[in-house]
């Protein structure tokens, strides 16, 4: 990231406005991300799939103030996340309409679900942490002729490693292979994996850190969890 954006983040984080409240300031950034993919969507969308995708990406386009108005106390944090949950259901119908093809249906989704974690998650405020924390991913947009097809986004949530910076070559190779064994039980039998199955299978491993693991791959984007609790289950994103 250039270094006037990395200053950019250090005020930010140090400001009035997101000092102490870096998750919002994360959901701020990534909404703006999104917001400029639905933009692009609008300019693509077809003659029939125009007018929905434009309230979309009207939508988009406001949730970043939404966001920073909810940072600065007007608005309350039920009232963004309700947003939130109103576009995930927009979102949806534009894939069941085929407005938009299933695959960016799913991946913009994911973002979206992201945001509203992390929005509920930043509802406590913590310490500061440094502007390192807030590069946000890039989309990159097929933009051919005719609708979009897919999104493919970076491997990367806040471009860094996939797997922590903090975790030993031990740790990462271990997180690699839980991801590829959730990937292959998804190929196999088409459903879920729980910790349980992961650690007969990953040995020398306790459900503990095998669940620490999957919280770092949830986190970059890389595994989702359906389920609560001992009924989790664990897919590919």
């Amino acid at each position: 990231m250039p270094d006037k954006k990395s200053k950019f983040h250090e005020f930010a984080l140090r400001s009035i406005l997101f000092k102490g409240r870096e998750d919002w300031y994360f959901c701020y950034l990534k909404a703006e991300k999104i917001a400029h993919v639905m933009a692009t969507l609008e300019r693509s969308a077809g003659p029939d799939a125009g007018a929905h995708v434009e309230e979309l990406a009207t939508r988009a386009c406001a949730l970043p103030g939404d966001i920073a108005h909810l940072a600065a106390g007007e608005v309350d944090a039920q009232v963004v996340l309700a947003d939130i949950f109103s576009l995930l259901s927009a979102l949806r119908l534009a894939g069941s309409a085929q407005l938009l093809h299933k695959e960016t249906v799913a991946i913009v989704e994911a973002e979206y679900e992201a945001v509203a974690e992390r929005l509920v998650a930043g509802s406590h405020p913590s310490p500061f942490v440094g502007a390192e924390e807030f590069q946000i991913p890039q989309f990159a947009l097929d933009t051919g002729p005719g609708r979009i097809s897919d999104i493919q986004m970076s491997n990367k949530v806040l471009e860094r490693p996939l797997i922590q910076d903090t975790h030993s070559k031990g740790q990462s190779e271990r997180a690699e292979r839980i991801l590829e064994f959730i990937r292959k039980q998804k190929n196999i039998s088409g459903a879920g994996t729980s910790i349980k199955d992961i650690a007969a299978t990953i040995k020398g491993c306790s459900e503990k850190t095998i669940q620490r693991e999957l919280g770092g791959l949830i986190e970059a984007g890389l595994v989702r969890r359906v389920g609560e609790r001992r009924w989790s289950q664990y897919l590919p994103a």
